[in-house]
């Protein structure tokens, strides 16, 4: 390449950058404070987040309120149940963090249109001291949007370009009406989103046992955490274990989500509770699950369950164990067995009052029938003939002799 190219392609270059850097600051502009705001926070400088005891999001849809109670925040529109107290407090730092990006004059018509009204989309926002005295107020109206300058990917369900949330529209308590560079979209989500959503987890299954009305379905074991599942039942002539299916048990609670929680009042029948299967289950550390799952009622299934921890009392040493270790090895044997029982105990404190909603899928792989966990045994080949015994023909049938001719009359002698 020539030098006098090479720099004709260097200073348009530095062209389109800079023409790159102008465009993108024009769209930026709109996100500057620009001496109109101070950069204020939407929330006064001197207001303590401390005194908020209770927080309410409300909207034409939904109203979602959570409280602060002795031993923690609570969910009250699901019955007092534990809140995402992580995904709360990240809001609460938004909020007290979030500077204004400006001011903006608007009439009802307008406010209308960037949802600043509540049967137009607004989501109002209290937060209330521990008498339910209105602290602040927030109304949370319209996402800004902000061409991504990526074209539409096709299939991709909204992803790969086209416009991306870039900011909000919100009215302040004194109806100032302001944008902000945050989205704010935990407003949005549903009341289930503000559960706490710890649950328990099974990662080596030891054995289980599934049981309808008092009478077992099937049972597995296995030995170790690298083997295959056994089943222990009797298998049909014509049939052996499915390994797919059997060993799917293995990983049915290693990753197991739930969507709501049931109201503690609601009927058996409601949830589908009056007919239930039992599973009981251990994993190698000597936790033991009875978990109680109802039949799929309207689409949804709940489970609920118990937990204790059922392992080994006695430490059995090695032989060649040495003396001066006993103690020392005694004493770590005993505090992990002290510690794993006070998980258990935090476990089924945590859990065990509750019914939970989970996703019919959750329960899939251990949802099955002794003839489901079983497969047909493959067929025996037909056997297969001499090539060499087939390819040869058949002798050829044996020519009978010619019938021998009789010989003729012997002549009478004349008389």
């Amino acid at each position: 390449m020539k030098q006098k190219q090479l720099i004709i392609l260097v200073v348009a270059a530095i062209v389109l950058a800079v023409f790159a850097y102008f465009v993108n600051r024009s769209h930026d502009d709109v996100w500057q404070d620009g001496g109109q705001t101070g950069g204020a926070t939407i929330l006064p400088a001197d207001f303590d987040s401390a005194s908020i005891n209770q927080v309410t999001l409300r909207s034409a849809d939904k109203s979602i309120t959570l409280e602060k109670k002795d031993d923690g925040w609570k969910v009250k529109d699901r019955y007092g149940y534990p809140a995402n107290f992580a995904e709360l407090k990240e809001f609460m730092y938004d909020l007290t963090e979030t500077r204004i990006a400006q001011n903006i004059t608007v009439d009802e018509t307008q406010r209308g249109d960037l949802h600043l009204v509540p049967d137009q989309g607004a989501v109002t926002v209290t937060l209330a001291d521990q008498d339910g005295n209105a602290l602040q107020t927030l109304v949370f109206g319209k996402k800004i949007e902000k061409d991504s300058g990526q074209p539409q990917m096709p299939g991709m369900m909204g992803m790969g370009g086209g416009a991306i949330p870039v900011g909000r529209y919100l009215e302040l308590p004194d109806h100032r009406v302001i944008t902000t560079n945050h989205t704010f979209g935990l407003v949005d989500e549903p009341v289930s989103f503000w559960l706490d959503k710890e649950f328990f987890k099974i990662s080596d299954l030891k054995n289980a046992t599934l049981s309808e009305s008092g009478e077992p379905l099937w049972s597995v074991r296995r030995d170790h955490k690298t083997a295959d599942f056994t089943l222990l039942a009797e298998i049909p002539a014509d049939k052996e274990t499915d390994n797919t299916r059997l060993n799917s048990i293995k990983s049915a609670f290693s990753w197991i989500r739930f969507n709501d929680v049931a109201d503690p009042a609601a009927k058996p029948e409601d949830i589908g509770m009056d007919k239930q299967k039992v599973l009981t289950a251990m994993d190698f550390d000597g936790f033991a699950y009875t978990i109680r799952f109802g039949a799929v009622v309207n689409g949804k299934q709940y489970l609920a369950l118990n937990v204790e921890w059922k392992g080994d009392l006695t430490r059995i040493p090695p032989a060649d164990e040495k003396p001066e270790d006993k103690d020392r090895l005694d004493a770590e044997f005993s505090r992990n067995i002290k510690e794993k029982q006070n998980k258990a105990k935090e476990l089924n404190d945590r859990l065990s009052p509750w019914t939970y909603e989970v996703g019919t899928y959750a329960l899939s792989n251990v949802n099955k029938t002794l003839a489901e966990l079983l497969k047909d045994k493959p067929k025996p080949e037909p056997e297969k003939k001499d090539e060499a015994a087939a390819g040869e023909e058949k002798p050829a049938a044996e020519e009978k002799p010619a019938a021998e001719e009789k010989p003729a009359a012997e002549a009478k002698p004349e008389g």
